[in-house]
């Protein structure tokens, strides 16, 4: 190759003669010369020296700067060569969205001037992190692993950011895949919205479980902003766990009101409760808070006339005993009667038996009498064989009066007498009686007369 054949721009193909600390020289091949790179041409990188990047006999590329044909002497550089092969280099990085380090060089209004593999690139300020920061000046020096966002032969944009962003999606994937349903966890709440709260675990910071508001308490929950506020750590549970849903809990880690209750709570206690509701079948009581029970009809009292549902209001208090308590269906059965004396356990009589009682109170259709503590009813139509039109016509208070059961009940607090019946059975007996009387004498005076007959036969 002659020197007239090398223009200045062509690529050369040579091998390190020397190297010295400011400039190279580059036996060119296929030609009978040398070349001379400086210190400013051999590379974009940060050194010192050339010897800390080639060392003698290194083959190398170069490009033609100038020639000198008189001297026979070229110019080379190797800067262009160099920046391309980086250029091309940051090009495949962004296609493949690989990151890599970067050193800030300095500052100014809009961002960061970062410098990489010999050389400058901007970091706008909204790309240096994911939180906001006014003071780009702390960041001089620093090195940072950034990923291109914009390349150009002209512009070079890096972000930091991005490669947060990336690592935080990273760091929440893995630690989504630790947390699992049925954990026990620490939370810090994070946002409070109408229906719920958001809430950062502490131990796995990457992933926020929304709190509803109905898993914040067994009693109900107006709103999230009536128990909790940002900032509050928390006890929770992890009731939901798909894909990046988790769903979080309080009262799953506490007992529910009728756990509690039941508890400290027994079947034959007694306890004070509020009415909250009165039904067809009975009255809704309330004995703690969300814990409420079934009064029956049946346990009013043990009187079936009396109607306690009539006699309270919704909002009073009631004294109950507890008759039954399932606290996993949530179901009580109350009773008010069984904390009354029954006066009825005491009463010992049977159907067809003749009682005794005072006359307590007479009415148009009858009258009640006192029988071994309680009232037994006479119809009007028991009193008496002859027809009357007002029990008074025959009874006055205080009377006392024999009468036979016709009907007893003692869980009805029923009992049916009639006067007319005992009357009518008295007079059978006396009836009965009577002739037992007659036929007695009849059957004596007969034998006498035998005997007498036979006296005298002996006489004679």
């Amino acid at each position: 190759m002659k020197m007239n054949q090398v223009q200045e721009g062509n690529k050369i193909q040579g091998k390190v003669y020397a190297v010295k600390d400011n400039e190279v020289i580059v036996v060119v091949e296929d030609y009978p010369t040398e070349g001379t790179i400086y210190l400013n041409e051999l590379t974009t990188k940060d050194v010192s020296s050339a010897r800390d990047v080639l060392s003698e006999g290194d083959e190398i590329e170069a490009i033609v700067k100038k020639k000198d044909d008189e001297a026979g002497v070229l110019l080379l550089s190797r800067i262009d060569i160099e920046r391309d092969q980086i250029f091309e280099d940051l090009q495949n990085k962004f296609q493949e969205d690989e990151s890599f380090e970067a050193t800030v060089k300095e500052h100014n209004k809009g961002g960061l001037i970062v410098r990489a593999f010999g050389l400058d690139m901007f970091m706008p300020a909204r790309e240096v992190s994911q939180e906001f920061t006014d003071d780009l000046s702390q960041f001089k020096g620093q090195t940072f692993e950034v990923k291109l966002i914009e390349i150009s032969k002209r512009k070079i944009v890096v972000s930091r950011r991005a490669v947060q962003k990336d690592k935080q999606k990273e760091a929440k994937k893995k630690q989504l895949e630790e947390v699992k349903e049925g954990m026990e966890l620490k939370g810090t709440v994070s946002k409070l919205m109408p229906y719920g709260a958001f809430v950062k675990l502490n131990d796995y910071p990457e992933v926020e479980g929304l709190f509803h508001v109905s898993e914040m308490s067994h009693h109900r929950v107006n709103k999230p902003s009536d128990i909790l506020k940002e900032g509050d750590t928390i006890d929770v549970k992890v009731i939901e766990a798909k894909g990046q849903k988790r769903g979080l809990s309080k009262k799953a880690l506490e007992k529910t009101p009728w756990q509690a209750f039941a508890e400290t709570h027994n079947v034959g206690d007694q306890v004070k409760g509020k009415v909250v509701k009165k039904m067809k079948f009975g009255i809704l009581v309330e004995v703690a808070k969300d814990v409420a029970g079934i009064i029956n009809k049946s346990d009013y009292s043990w009187d079936p006339r009396f109607n306690l549902a009539g006699n309270v209001n919704v909002g009073d208090e009631v004294d109950v005993k507890i008759l039954s308590l399932d606290p996993e269906k949530g179901r009580m059965q109350l009773s008010k009667k069984h904390l009354e004396y029954n006066p009825w356990d005491d009463v010992s009589v049977k159907v067809g038996e003749i009682v005794s009682g005072e006359v307590k109170e007479l009415r148009n259709n009858g009258a009640l009498v006192e029988v071994q503590g309680v009232y037994g009813f006479v119809p009007i139509g028991e009193i008496s064989e002859k027809r009357i039109e007002d029990p008074s016509e025959v009874l006055k208070q205080e009377q006392v009066i024999n009468a036979k059961v016709l009907k007893f009940d003692r869980k009805q607090w029923q009992m049916v007498l009639s006067i007319q019946e005992y009357e009518q059975q008295r007079q059978r007996e006396e009836y009965q009686k009577h002739l037992q009387d007659d036929a007695s004498e009849e059957q004596s005076q007969t034998l006498g007369e035998l005997f007498e007959e036979k006296f005298k036969n002996l006489k004679k």
